[in-house]
């Protein structure tokens, strides 16, 4: 018999067997340590309260996490993670936690439910069709680790660094959009922001720089990269934050990581691949309305 539990009322051992089970032969490699767990719950806006575990007698057998946060005056909830033991799949386990998580929703009164699954698990974007989740985007991982040199260019703007939760008050920044690249997950980050004569932003960027143990930088994420949609020189301002974003990268061999970039924001992918970026992987971005 199946049985559900908070994953407040587990053990972290049973919380990460349920987690390195549950993502067993996944298309990456998502196998946690316990502090790299914890860490993901924490960097992630994940509550314990909210996310749930399942139980084959004793034995932990499948989870998703969960986070719900307040965007535009409604509740949106995510899910970051559903995983099931090999040997438990196409048992109607992930149907049993979706319908637990689902009904937790609806009693936390969240409006808006969101999650990501890799384009072509069929299985699990089926699951979540039957549960009423509908695609909205297709978003992609795309990567970097050779020297690149990102020119700046001519231009009659200015780049202005700021912190991540300035970039929510600008008119074309979008909110309904997957949990991990929304400023609110990028809080140890930077915005980088252009600006014309006028005073007004015409684009934005979400980025961070991560740092190894002795404090060479390893790693440069970028979540977000938009131009105002109705100015004429998109590409130029894409370009000019990339430059910004990237400045301290020209000639090291470090990660570079687009995270979750959008594939109908066609003039960054088209500038990352000029650069060199490739294509790592794809997901489906999906909502589901709970008050529909």
């Amino acid at each position: 018999m199946i049985t559900m539990k908070r994953l407040s009322q587990c053990t972290l051992e049973e919380a990460l067997t349920a987690w390195n089970r549950g993502f067993e032969g996944y298309y990456f490699d998502m196998t946690l340590s316990i502090e790299n767990f914890f860490n993901r719950m924490v960097l992630e806006n994940l509550s314990p309260v909210l996310s749930v575990v399942a139980f084959h007698e004793a034995k932990p057998v499948g989870l998703i996490l969960n986070g719900i946060r307040t965007i535009n005056g409604k509740k949106v909830a995510w899910n970051g993670g559903t995983g099931v033991a090999p040997e438990y799949r196409s048992k109607g386990v992930g149907v049993k936690m979706m319908e637990e998580v689902l009904s937790l929703y609806e009693k936390e009164e969240v409006d808006i439910a969101t999650l990501e699954a890799v384009s072509h698990n069929n299985r699990a974007i089926k699951l979540y069709e039957k549960m009423g989740y509908k695609i909205i985007d297709r978003i992609a991982h795309l990567g970097h680790s050779a020297p690149i040199n990102v020119e700046k260019p001519n231009s009659g703007f200015s780049i202005q660094v700021k912190k991540p939760h300035e970039v929510q008050d600008i008119s074309f920044y979008k909110k309904q959009i997957p949990w991990q690249v929304q400023w609110q997950n990028i809080r140890d980050g930077e915005s980088v922001l252009a600006i014309d004569e006028t005073g007004e932003t015409i684009g934005f960027a979400l980025s961070k720089r991560k740092y190894d143990d002795e404090g060479k930088l390893s790693d440069i994420l970028l979540f977000q990269c938009e131009a105002r949609p109705d100015h004429q020189e998109q590409e130029t301002i894409v370009r000019s934050l990339l430059h910004e974003a990237f400045a301290f990268s020209h000639n090291d061999e470090l990660h570079r990581t687009a995270v979750n970039l959008s594939k109908s924001n066609q003039v960054a992918h088209e500038v990352l691949g000029n650069i060199g970026f490739v294509e790592k992987a794809e997901q489906v971005f999906m909502i589901k309305e709970m008050n529909a």
